[in-house]
């Protein structure tokens, strides 16, 4: 009899694994039979990582750095990576998320298509949060638009800030002392092929008690300013560095960047004061723009990637 109940736990525990084995079975059956499924999602979630993390870093890279080299813009030859953020000469850093016009003008679709890698497309505009003024515009396709066959599209957007005009060297808070003074400004390079894509204006503003009537400055030793350029009265002079009025050495010209040198002369009373600025500007941006008080206007900069 005790043989027999013996034989009946063993009957009992081989039923009870047999049991325990049928949804266990039924389980690994239905993940077999979805296992499809469940790889692509998965391989859907890594595409869209890797499409974000692409995403971000290209944004961060052209909106927070000057690229490599930080003046790329004037010898495209040399370019290594591109950035669109002003650079400050003074600390020899970027402005993070500050644009620099001459960046904006030089870059091209290639360039950040270069940076995404050719398994990605993207769409990339800059735009005035106020008037809806476009900057820039560049993508994949011609007219920078998504691709509408694209099935997952990652977007990125900041908000950057941009002013229509550079002030690449000043000499500031310039004050007679009864007899001439001369003062050297920052440098600022040029070369063919900043000539051809933007203006140079000189501004001088007086700043004192009274307006500034005998002052000149120079560049490269070429007079651009002349004392008779004032009048009494007169608060401020603004004048366009052209080369066919002024001859070819008031900017260089070379196919290499190099530094132009400013001079200001004042000769006044103590209560003379001045600032003087030279201004570069997209390629015919009329004098009458030239405004040194226009606020720098904040625009948002949207980027679009997908897989290709």
């Amino acid at each position: 009899m005790g043989l027999l109940d013996r034989d009946s736990r063993g009957y009992a525990l081989s039923l009870d694994l047999l049991l325990a084995l049928i949804p266990l079975t039924l389980v690994l059956g239905l993940v077999a039979a979805d296992m499809d499924n469940l790889m692509y999602q998965v391989q859907d979630v890594v595409y869209r990582g890797s499409t974000e993390r692409v995403a971000a870093d290209t944004m961060n890279t052209l909106l927070t750095t000057s690229g490599n080299p930080n003046n790329w813009e004037g010898d495209v030859s040399t370019l290594k990576v591109p950035g669109l953020a002003k650079y400050d000469n003074a600390t020899n850093q970027s402005i993070r998320y500050y644009l620099s016009d001459t960046k904006i003008g030089a870059i091209t679709s290639t360039q950040i298509q270069n940076m995404l890698g050719s398994n990605y497309g993207y769409s990339l505009n800059i735009t005035s949060t106020t008037s809806g003024a476009q900057i820039l515009s560049k993508g994949t396709l011609g007219d920078a638009s998504i691709d509408p066959n694209a099935t997952e599209v990652v977007r990125e957007e900041r908000i950057v800030l941009y002013a229509p005009f550079d002030i690449v060297s000043q000499a500031l808070n310039i004050r007679g002392t009864g007899k001439p003074i001369v003062i050297t400004g920052d440098t600022f390079p040029t070369n063919k092929q900043y000539n051809q894509l933007y203006d140079y204006y000189v501004y001088v503003e007086s700043t004192g008690t009274t307006t500034v009537t005998s002052a000149s400055v120079t560049i490269n030793s070429v007079t651009v300013v002349k004392p008779n350029d004032f009048t009494a009265g007169t608060e401020k002079v603004v004048k366009l560095i052209d080369p066919d009025e002024y001859g070819p050495d008031v900017l260089y010209n070379d196919d290499e960047l190099k530094d132009n040198i400013v001079s200001v002369k004042l000769a006044g009373s103590p209560t003379d004061k001045m600032n003087v600025y030279i201004i570069k500007v997209p390629k015919g941006t009329p004098i009458g723009e030239i405004d040194l008080t226009a606020p720098t206007t904040k625009y948002r900069a949207v980027l679009y990637v997908w897989v290709r």
